[in-house]
């Protein structure tokens, strides 16, 4: 890990007075107090809109809630460190012996790729282990094979802020009576994180420790989502209502305009129709409805009957009777030769 990218912001006295003695700090609140804001200033939004990017990159890995210790050593993970009167005030009996600093976060190659495989390889070395001393918990904690002087980069010595760092951990571990000279991994791995020491999540996971943030993420998880199902069935509660609401306009108007748009082209068809028919039967038969005994409703029911289509001659006859005093002006049957 480089060095970090921002001076610490110093927070003013009232600032810290009205979050240190909270539990639980949410990271958009957590953020603001690294970067020397409260999260009630005016400006805030503002703020948290200029890291966006380190928000959402917090919200997937499911950073959302957690104790003011643990946002302390996520910022410096992220490089916006908390200034060093926070760390004071939240973990006064922590790891800052030396020059106010925690040591693990400040050394350059924290979290290279290097020093991952170091933490992976000692994790399957050490992890099943059954029990660890008090060196040995010292000693893995910093990356480093227990009683030996080199450091992870397998030939310079230690430097000497390690030395100092490790010098610092001996010195409280010593203190520290309710942990024998040989315990299980996971009762030194929760004594160092609750001191303060940072502890990878490699190591959380290799020895089984139940991550605190993880449970609280998985909480919020299951309250928001209880939420958001709430909205959703609110939402198919309301679309319903408004299909209910359409379902009766388009059984009343809606139905009735179609009805009479249909009807209306229903009579047009049949009007359309019977005037051809009269037309076809005074052209092509010289019918005159005044005839009473008129063979052309026979004819044509004669040759509905050859076309496969068979229709009566009542039928023709009434049908022809129909179109004539409907659609012909009387005049003209008057006008014919009787």
């Amino acid at each position: 890990m480089t060095d970090c990218e921002q001076m610490p912001a110093r927070p003013t006295e009232q600032l810290m007075q009205a979050w240190i003695h909270q539990s639980q700090w949410a990271l958009e609140e957590a953020l603001l107090l690294a970067l020397g804001t409260s999260p009630d200033a005016d400006d805030a939004s503002d703020t948290l809109r200029c890291h966006e990017a380190l928000l959402a990159r917090a919200q997937r890995s499911g950073e959302r809630f957690g104790s003011p210790t643990d946002w302390l050593w996520w910022a410096e993970r992220n490089n916006i460190p908390f200034h060093t009167d926070w760390w004071l005030a939240i973990t006064p009996e922590g790891p800052i012996g030396y020059d106010g600093q925690h040591f693990a976060h400040h050394r350059r190659e924290m979290l290279s790729e290097q020093y991952l495989q170091q933490e992976r390889r000692l994790i399957g070395k050490w992890a099943r282990k059954p029990y660890w001393t008090a060196r040995e918990a010292i000693d893995l904690s910093l990356n480093f094979d227990p009683f030996t002087t080199d450091g992870w980069r397998g030939e310079a010595p230690e430097t000497g802020e390690t030395i100092r760092e490790r010098e610092d951990r001996f010195r409280i571990l010593k203190r520290a009576m309710e942990i024998g000279e040989k315990s299980p991994a996971k009762d030194y791995l929760l004594w160092l994180k609750q001191r303060g020491y940072y502890v990878s999540p490699a190591w959380h996971r290799a020895a089984g420790l139940v991550d605190q943030n993880s449970q609280q993420s998985e909480t919020v998880k299951l309250a928001e989502m209880s939420a958001e199902n709430a909205d959703l069935q609110q939402q198919l509660e309301e679309r319903d209502e408004q299909l209910k609401e359409l379902q009766k306009k388009l059984e009343t108007t809606p139905r009735d305009e179609d009805s009479r748009a249909h009807k209306s082209a229903s009579t047009l068809r049949i009007a359309t129709l019977q005037k051809a028919l009269i037309a076809c039967a005074v052209d092509g038969h010289k019918y005159d409805p005044r005839q009473n005994r008129s063979d052309v409703p026979k004819q044509i029911a004669d040759k509905s009957d050859e076309l496969g289509c068979s229709i009566i001659q009542q039928t023709v006859r009434n049908l022809l009777k129909d179109a004539s005093d409907e659609h012909v002006d009387r005049t003209y049957w008057d006008s014919l030769t009787p």
